[in-house]
């Protein structure tokens, strides 16, 4: 089954993060794929914490104060995502951070391995988001 709201979020990310692959905005593109990311994360511990829906934005609330890296580790252990899934989105949150931190990578002459890797872990975050339009309880292997 799937979520609109999940198709729609992913439809929208795709758009704004190969826009600024694009232009080659890594650095941005990061940001974005981070930000989503964590959107869905938090969705999934959300649902799996209320399948129901009943109340889903209380319980929404609840783990509002979760962070970016606490989501991952909890959606981890729940077993929400594939061991894969777990590296590359760990990968992307480090990257955030470089990027969030680190004024080299909002310069223009960024190393094409880094600028490899950055697209890299963009394209991830997009095939988890692709992955995740549909309600997840437990990760299918």
């Amino acid at each position: 089954m799937d979520f609109p709201e999940r198709l729609e979020t992913t439809s929208l990310a795709k758009k704004e993060i190969n826009s600024f692959l694009g232009k080659e905005e890594y650095h941005i593109a990061v940001l974005f794929a981070s930000i989503y990311a964590n959107i869905r994360l938090r969705s999934l511990v959300t649902d799996w914490k209320n399948p129901q829906k009943d109340d889903w934005k209380k319980t929404s609330q609840r783990i509002d104060p979760f962070n970016f890296g606490r989501l991952l580790g909890t959606c981890n252990k729940l077993k929400l995502l594939a061991n894969e899934e777990y590296v590359t989105l760990d990968r992307l949150r480090v990257k955030r951070n470089e990027v969030a931190h680190e004024s080299r990578l909002w310069k223009a002459n960024i190393q094409e391995t880094e600028k490899n890797e950055m697209k890299t872990l963009c394209e991830s975050a997009i095939r988890f988001l692709e992955a995740t339009n549909e309600k997840r309880l437990s990760h299918q292997h």
